[in-house]
């Protein structure tokens, strides 16, 4: 049978019970707002003493999460770190490229190029026209040179970008393994209320935030602490953590990434063990580390290789003709060979033959012409060289005019000055292939790219009369305003040409305008790709979050409803106390 005493015991259990439900209601309550706060509730068991009924007790301090929500979540966040990261870094390669109907694109740019040679031949003696055509050759040139820094500019941005990440995961993983030791003691000498829930809250950050970067596996031991590995099985945070760094790597590439334990004594392990960055799938760290060293790369590779048949057809138009009054020099460009056998390094074919003629400057007239033939191989550039030498002294040029072959060019020149030079009536294309007078210059060195380095040639710019406007007649001279060199020039416009395949572009066949579209073509297709999945791949961690919201989030409606409820049950058991302190007052006073 209960006795007063008992049933006194029995309310007070129930006062401390709902004492601290409405505590931890008022934490709810006080957390609603707290970003990663998982509800908590309260769970009570009955207590019985001898069969008979004897209060209630505290079992728990639940926290109230989905693990398949919160498991769900996690590898959702990867992914869509993975897509948003893509998106945005191709986002900014699309405003360099621009789109393929864009007005300050690179199409039009080109076209207008080839629109001022257009003009320039219907007015091929005009010094403005000229200049215009400089300063428009020179415009193509530079946004060339700066889509090229731009892109190399995203590149090291993205890197940068790892650097700065690098330092906000090592803080996260430092955190997540001191929370670790703190759930693990705390659960290990627990008494009453007390519970790891909100330590648990902000490891989830921590973790969640971890997988932004990088697709985790997370599991827990029996101590409650978490054990993550990334997608590759290497270890993150076990009994103790690692923390990242950036490791050599030869040049040109980006450094690496590794990882390196950090010892009982907080010392750093000399052993660093690289992360497998090429075998990962997702989180922002492999999207960014995929259009540093994949896509951006790519896109490198198709501007440059539209540069190198851009600078190859004009400049092979451009040595067929001279400007008017004709040059005393006519200059070569770096030919990137050893020289040691010209014909075969350059396929030059043996018996084709081109004029070289001495002009009177002021009347275009021909003073001396010699015709060359191209030797057979092996042949040195120098031999190749002498050997017009030797046939412009037999013609009677004057011994200042001399061909040479050196800093890997070929040139022609009277050093005196006085007399203008001719090259043409090239019955194969050996002037295009030798890259004499050309238009635009490409000066690279060993890895070098030709977008990044093409430009006007410096004493084209200075003097625009340098601009190939007429090309040798038949007897060797030079009309004075001829425009048929400058006709050709822009026609180079409509030529449609081969280019290699380069950057996931296949080989094709396309004029310098269509092989440009191609690439901003495919670059939006691609991009349009990007923003498809990422807004599929948000769509995916919205719908696990709001469900896992659903779950432990608070309800500030059920929180107060719940207060009534534990408050009244609090109310009843202080009036059992009070009744039962009447009834010990009654019974004292019936015993004297």
């Amino acid at each position: 049978m209960t006795g007063l005493s008992q049933v006194l015991s029995i309310a007070s259990t129930a006062m401390l019970f709902n004492q601290t439900a409405m505590g931890v209601i008022s934490h709810n309550v006080s957390n609603v707002n707290t970003e990663g706060y998982s509800r908590q509730e309260i769970r009570g068991n009955a207590v019985a003493m001898n069969g008979e009924g004897n209060g209630v007790a505290l079992a728990a301090v639940d926290r109230k999460v989905d693990s398949l929500l919160v498991s769900q979540l996690v590898n959702q966040t990867s992914q869509s770190a993975y897509a948003t990261m893509r998106q945005t870094s191709m986002k900014g390669m699309e405003v360099i490229f621009g789109t393929p109907n864009s007005d300050t694109g690179m199409p039009k740019i080109i076209n207008d190029f080839f629109a001022e040679l257009n003009n320039l031949t219907a007015e091929p003696n005009s010094s403005a026209q000229r200049q215009n055509v400089v300063q428009q050759a020179t415009f193509m040139t530079d946004t060339l040179n700066a889509m090229y820094q731009q892109a190399d500019d995203i590149q090291r941005q993205l890197d940068s970008q790892i650097n700065d990440n690098i330092t906000v995961i090592n803080s996260a993983l430092e955190r997540i393994y001191k929370a670790n030791e703190k759930i693990a003691q705390v659960e290990a000498t627990k008494v009453g209320p007390q519970n790891t829930n909100d330590l648990r809250d902000a490891r989830q950050q921590d973790i969640n935030l971890i997988s932004g970067f990088f697709k985790v596996s997370v599991t827990q031991d029996a101590y409650g602490r978490a054990r993550i590995l990334t997608e590759t099985g290497q270890r993150l945070v076990d009994t103790n953590y690692v923390q990242l760094e950036r490791t050599a790597a030869p040049a040109p590439a980006y450094q690496g990434i590794g990882l390196r334990s950090v010892q009982t004594d907080g010392s750093l392990s000399t052993t660093v063990f690289p992360l497998l960055t090429d075998r990962m799938t997702a989180g922002s760290i492999k999207a960014a580390i995929d259009v540093r060293d994949t896509e951006i790369p790519n896109l490198k590779a198709q501007i440059d290789e539209f540069t190198r048949v851009m600078v190859d057809q004009i400049n092979a138009v451009h040595s067929q003709g001279v400007g008017v009054p004709p040059p005393s020099t006519l200059p070569g460009t770096v030919l990137g060979i050893a020289g040691a056998d010209v014909v075969t390094e350059l396929g030059l074919t043996p018996g084709s033959t081109f004029d070289i003629s001495v002009l009177d400057k002021a009347t275009g007239t021909a003073l001396n012409t010699v015709t060359v033939t191209v030797p057979a191989a092996p042949t040195s550039a120098v031999a190749f060289a002498n050997q017009i030498n030797v046939a412009m002294a037999g013609a009677g040029f004057p011994g200042t005019v001399s061909a040479s072959f050196t800093g890997g060019r070929f040139s022609l020149t009277d050093t005196s000055g006085t007399n203008g030079l001719i090259v043409g009536n090239d019955t194969s294309d050996t002037l295009a292939k030798i890259k004499l007078n050309p238009l635009l210059e490409i000066n690279m060195t060993g890895t070098g790219s030709p977008a990044q380095s093409v430009h006007v040639r410096a004493d084209i710019k200075a003097d625009p009369g340098l601009v190939a406007v007429g090309k040798m007649r038949a007897d060797g001279g030079l009309s004075l305003n001829d425009n048929r060199n400058a006709i050709d020039l822009s026609q180079v416009a409509s030529g449609v040409f081969d280019y290699n395949a380069v950057g996931g572009i296949s080989p094709q066949k396309d004029t310098l305008v269509g092989y440009f579209v191609t690439i901003t073509g495919n670059l939006a297709v691609g991009l349009k790709d990007n923003t498809n999945r990422q807004g599929f791949q948000q769509a995916l961690q919205d719908d696990i979050e709001q469900r896992a919201s659903s779950v432990s989030g608070v309800n500030m409606d059920e929180e107060l409803a719940n207060l009534v409820v534990f408050q009244n049950a609090f109310q009843a058991s202080a009036r059992v106390i009070t009744v039962v302190d009447e009834m010990f007052d009654t019974l004292i006073n019936t015993i004297r």
